[in-house]
């Protein structure tokens, strides 16, 4: 995966990706490096494409949960 040296915050990622400026793919290049590395490796293991945008909105689905789960567990 090409990474950007741009990385953006959260909110300013939500708010590119609502507007319609960016897609899920873009939403990882710019959210941080171990994003993308992370985002690599999610694609390898599924052989998917890592220009694929559903493939990139799964990885995205797949970090919030990992998220909320560490929430739950105390550990965020």
């Amino acid at each position: 995966m090409k990474r950007s040296p741009i990385y953006y915050p959260e909110d300013e990622l939500v708010q590119k990706h609502q507007n319609g400026e960016f897609n899920w793919v873009d939403y990882i290049r710019h959210h941080s490096e171990a994003w993308c590395e992370e985002y690599e490796s999610f694609c390898k293991e599924h052989d998917y494409d890592e220009e694929d945008d559903k493939a990139a909105r799964e990885f995205v689905d797949h970090k919030n949960e990992e998220f909320e789960n560490a929430i739950a567990e105390g550990n965020a």
